[in-house]
């Protein structure tokens, strides 16, 4: 079996820490490296996580500090008052930590190649059979195609866990990756890669329940117990923060989107679309306009939106992947 060879982009709180390890226990995947950024956590907390996770299970993927800061929505007073984040939330709506406790510190390091520039000359030297799989903001992956854009002719795909249709969640019109960068989301959408974007329509449906925990650690290996731990912390939280279908659901949102390059099918509903994004500064800022009506006759579809998926699919998909990890 021909595995795909991706590359993750990740700014690694919980849900990054399980697709972090599917990615990794996958056998139809190579991960031929991770690229860290600043998003969910500062950029220091957000590599330290991964290098947790991929110590964890003992794998010698290579991980590559990205970029501290988003390309500019930052500069602009009161736009993002927040930045870098560590932890401001109210902690009965945290579903992340600064960082994953559960894990052990780690002791090895990141590359001393910064993300940008590996991505740069990985992707010009490839055959253009990689696919990205960026799960948080998409600053490093924009700040590449800016100092190089033939990377984009490299590119297989672009699997993106970001944006949404129906509903926000860091504010009623915007998803979080994509309002932490939205010119940098503008960016990489634009490109002209072959694009697959994930958004919360899709991955509110990609839930672990408590009853799937208590499987995973009677499983008992290093990944479903750290998945068991993680999806636990996630349900806890989103009682509060955004409640889901059911009260014992967590969504595993950036899980979902390497499940869907293991196997598209975990996708429902994906669609051809026209999508933007709202970099005004306003009540909208970060927001995507999906044009599910063609209402922009000119407009290229640039995205296949999933706008649902397949939950059984999804926990099956995870729960084989948790079972490949060493005891």
């Amino acid at each position: 079996m021909d595995k795909r060879k991706v590359i993750l982009d990740v700014d690694t709180g919980s849900d990054d820490a399980v697709a972090i390890m599917t990615a990794l226990l996958s056998p139809e995947l190579e991960v031929l490296g991770i690229c860290t950024v600043n998003g969910n956590r500062c950029i220091e907390m957000t590599t330290e996580n991964t290098l947790r996770v991929v110590e964890y299970l003992g794998s010698d993927v290579p991980v590559f500090k990205g970029c501290h800061l988003p390309l500019v929505s930052s500069l602009t007073p009161g736009r993002r008052p927040h930045m870098p984040f560590t932890g401001q939330e109210d902690p009965e709506e945290n579903v992340h930590s600064d960082y994953l406790d559960y894990l052990p510190a780690a002791t090895i390091q990141p590359q001393r190649q910064n993300a940008v520039s590996w991505l740069v000359d990985t992707l010009m030297a490839s055959d253009g059979d990689i696919t990205l799989i960026p799960v948080g903001p998409l600053t490093n992956i924009a700040a590449a195609i800016r100092i190089q854009p033939e990377i984009v002719e490299k590119i297989g795909e672009i699997v993106i866990m970001g944006g949404a249709y129906e509903y926000g969640n860091i504010t009623p019109a915007a998803e979080f990756n994509i309002w932490i960068d939205p010119e940098a989301a503008k960016i990489v959408l634009d490109c002209g890669a072959k694009i697959t974007l994930v958004p919360l329509d899709a991955t509110h449906r990609a839930c672990i329940s408590l009853g799937e925990c208590d499987q995973l650690d009677a499983m008992n290996t290093r990944a479903s117990k750290a998945t068991s731990e993680f999806a636990r912390y996630r349900i806890k939280g989103y009682r509060v923060f955004q409640p889901m279908e059911q009260d014992d659901w967590g969504p595993i949102h950036d899980a979902l989107a390497v499940a869907a390059v293991i196997d598209p099918t975990v996708l429902k509903d994906v669609r051809q679309l026209y999508v933007d994004v709202d970099f005004s500064g306003g009540f909208a800022d970060g927001m995507t306009i999906c044009d599910v009506n063609t209402r922009d006759k000119k407009a290229r579809k640039n995205c296949a939106v999933a706008l649902n998926a397949d939950r059984e699919k999804f926990v099956s998909l995870v729960m084989r992947a948790m079972e490949r990890s060493p005891k």
